[in-house]
């Protein structure tokens, strides 16, 4: 129970509009609650308008009659109404803590019916609390759904991963959700109240769809960030970055940096900041990345939400979209010999992917590197920031040089009389295994060149993974052969890294059963595992069949189009640089188990092939680790069984990989 000095030190945190014990709120004078939630709203909206008023008149007499018929009303539960918990303005109606159990209400309020959307919104606030609200995260979440003239559904308590599945109630049958959640108190979990709740830590990991959304719309990296070690380390990068361009314009100077970090470490979200963030203001510039998909599916995501939002046209919105983050192809092929590009800050994403003077022949019909056609064609403007965003182990068409390229290109542009400035992470000066090969110094040993030194420019941390963040790390150590290391990492995880099947359909149900509450899942599958056909998983779309790409990563699971209708899987070429919160991985042919390492193939038809040249197996190894590390929240491999009719589908080679992931870590299933 509160004194009322810390209750009202509990409203004055910015939290819950209203926060107090159930005894409290029995008692209180609706009046002066509802004038309560109409001050609070004011401070963060416009006035509440009529119809906002009496909904909460009406939700505050539902939840007493509901606590009076249950009996609850003189327990130690406590009560919170309208809590902006969720980031980027969304709030949840109401809180009712007792304990061990956090109950979520979400009130519609005139509502004949349990409609669709309201179902999903109600689920994924109680998976959000679920994953992210640490108070939450050790207690049962029981989410409820009440549409106040909707006909009564039986209410049945069925919990999956700590969450009940949604209680249906009208404004009749609240309290039996109540009696519910009475019946599954656990006296001995330490005790939450409103204070505790509204203080406790919220630290969402958004997916760079959302991220994108969020920057467009005028909000910051720390609204959107976790507010933990990684989520500092991303805004520390972020203020280094606006200063270095700050600094680029205010001297008139040609730079280039360099930013390194693992895999979902952040680095497109930092180029998504400084590319959206300027061009609301007076300074352009753009992210330019070669990956089509990636700016199929972000433009298309930017484009809808936009125009949702402001009211304007999808066509209009597409535009402003599309002049914020380009395809690096087109960009380069309109300016090289063409007018200077209007923007003076770029950031090329992957570009350690950038490729060598012989596709540059191919693409261009310039005998030129991408590094070296992108300096000339900023050399043109008074004043230039490029920033490279530098990731490992990433590289999966040929003729990607890395960053030596980078080095020589620097080195020739200083020849001819352009020095630039280069700000980079250690790492990408100097190479190593977190940029997976030689640093931009291997490439300009022969010049006398300066490096400025930036550690803040690295992200150490992975803030993809969150229920796993040693994940990246267990990923390497896999496809590197080093089993013993993969399993002491894995033994060092609160959760196994991955689970293994060799039944489809039983990952599938697995998939469908985390697909509530709006979360993403999807199969994936490597490009080059071409007789998993025979298992009954259709090709995946190529890279340049934007049109179903867009539409597997956008659409809702009842779309079946959508990734989560789980029809058709994705390949490292349409996926790369997205991520879905659950996945499964069909492992293919053309990565086997042999002797003591992994051995690449490709099929030659009707038989396969052990791919021999060095460039052609690390493509291979890298496919997997893209598909690897896509995923947000779990992870389960389907490895086939085979078939003794197939050569092309040895079971005995399948029981290989089954019995080397099982040794590394990961979870039978």
């Amino acid at each position: 129970m509160h004194s009322e000095d810390s209750v009202g030190a509990a409203r004055a945190t910015g939290r819950s509009f209203y926060a107090d014990t159930v005894s409290a709120f029995m008692v209180a004078d609706a009046r002066t609650i509802v004038g309560q939630l109409a001050s609070r709203h004011v401070s963060v909206h416009a006035a509440a308008d009529g119809e906002q008023i009496r909904s909460w008149e009406k939700q505050i007499c539902i939840l007493r009659s509901a606590f009076s018929t249950a009996g609850v009303a003189a327990g130690d539960w406590s009560v919170l109404l309208e809590c902006p918990l969720l980031r980027l303005g969304r709030r949840m109606d109401a809180i009712i803590l007792a304990p061990g159990v956090v109950g979520l209400i979400e009130f519609k309020i005139g509502a004949t019916a349990y409609d669709t959307a309201a179902w999903a919104q109600a689920e994924r606030y109680a998976q959000s609390l679920h994953d992210f609200h640490e108070a939450s995260q050790s207690r049962l979440i029981v989410p409820v759904l009440c549409a106040e003239h909707a006909p009564p559904r039986p209410i049945e308590f069925r919990p999956r991963d700590g969450i009940a599945e949604l209680l249906l109630t009208n404004s009749v049958t609240l309290h039996n959700a109540f009696a519910i959640i009475s019946e599954k108190t656990n006296p001995a979990s330490a005790q939450l109240d409103a204070i505790g709740f509204d203080l406790s830590p919220y630290r969402p990991t958004p997916t760079i769809v959302e991220a994108a959304q969020a920057l467009y719309a005028g909000h910051q990296i720390a609204d959107i960030g976790r507010g933990d070690a990684a989520a500092q380390e991303l805004q520390a990068t972020a203020a280094v970055l606006r200063s270095i361009v700050a600094e680029a314009e205010a001297g008139k100077k040609k730079v280039i940096c360099f930013v390194t970090g693992a895999p979902g470490a952040g680095k497109t979200l930092l180029g998504l900041d400084l590319a959206l963030k300027s061009r609301s203001g007076d300074r352009p510039a753009a992210l330019l990345s070669g990956n089509r998909p990636l700016v199929h599916v972000l433009t298309e995501a930017l484009a809808t939400d936009s125009a949702a939002r402001s009211g304007t046209s999808k066509t209009d919105a597409k535009y402003k979209a599309d002049a914020a983050i380009q395809n690096l192809l087109g960009y380069l092929k309109e300016h090289t010999d063409g007018a200077s590009p209007p923007e003076n800050v770029i950031v090329f994403d992957e570009a350690q992917r950038a490729w060598d003077e012989e596709v540059g022949q191919e693409l261009m019909n310039r005998p030129n590197s991408e590094p070296e056609l992108f300096l000339h064609i900023l050399n043109r403007l008074d004043w230039s920031c490029l920033i490279c965003l530098v990731g490992p182990g990433q590289e999966i068409n040929r003729g990607e040089g890395g960053l030596s390229l980078w080095g020589e290109a620097i080195a020739k542009a200083a020849v001819a009389g352009c020095r630039w400035e280069v700000i980079a992470a250690p790492p990408a000066i100097d190479g190593g295994p977190e940029v997976t090969g030689n640093g931009i110094s291997h490439g300009s040993n022969k010049i006398d060149l300066a490096f400025c030194r930036e550690p803040r420019l690295h992200l150490a941390n992975s803030i993809r993974a969150y229920r796993n963040p040693l994940r990246s790390l267990w990923v390497a150590a896999l496809l590197d052969g080093d089993v013993e290391n993969a399993r002491r990492l894995a033994d060092q995880m609160a959760e196994p890294p991955a689970l293994v099947t060799r039944d489809l359909d039983a990952s599938k149900r697995w998939l469908r059963q985390y697909r509530r509450g709006g979360r993403s899942v999807g199969l994936l599958t490597s490009s080059g595992a071409v007789r998993l056909v025979g298992d009954g998983i259709p090709p995946a779309p190529r890279s340049n069949e934007l049109g179903p790409i867009g539409h597997w990563f956008l659409r809702p699971f009842t779309d079946f189009r959508s990734a989560g209708a789980l029809e058709l899987p994705m390949s490292e070429f349409g996926c790369q640089g997205l991520e879905l919160d659950y996945a499964a991985l069909c492992w293919g042919g053309d990565l086997i188990w042999s002797g003591s390492k992994w051995v690449p193939r490709m099929m030659r038809a009707p038989r396969w092939q052990i791919i021999r040249e060095e460039e052609k197996k690390r493509f291979r190894l890298n496919a997997y680790r893209v598909l690897l590390t896509r995923t947000r929240a779990g992870l389960v491999i389907f490895v086939p069984k085979g078939s003794d009719d197939d050569p092309t589908r040895s079971p005995a080679e399948a029981d290989v990989v089954a019995k080397v992931l099982a040794d590394t870590g990961c979870s039978i299933m």
